[in-house]
């Protein structure tokens, strides 16, 4: 869990690294953003009881697994 992440110190560097991106920045943000697609599709699959095996989660895809209200 992200909990679980020690605490991180931020360090500034006084020269320019030349494989930063354009921001002139390095980071490890990607990190915490992994689990947000599965996250989400646990949502939907929660809330409309339609799994799904492949993205993105559209509703074409959602709608025919919908049950029928009568």
């Amino acid at each position: 869990m992200h909990a679980d992440i020690p605490t991180i110190d931020a360090v500034f560097l006084a020269s320019l690294d030349d494989r930063s991106n354009p921001l002139k920045s390095k980071g490890i943000g990607e990190l915490a953003s992994a689990g947000a697609g599965a996250s989400i599709a646990n949502a939907v699959y929660n809330a409309a009881a339609s799994g799904f095996r492949d993205y993105p989660i559209t509703l074409d895809k959602l709608l025919p697994g919908l049950p029928v209200r009568a």
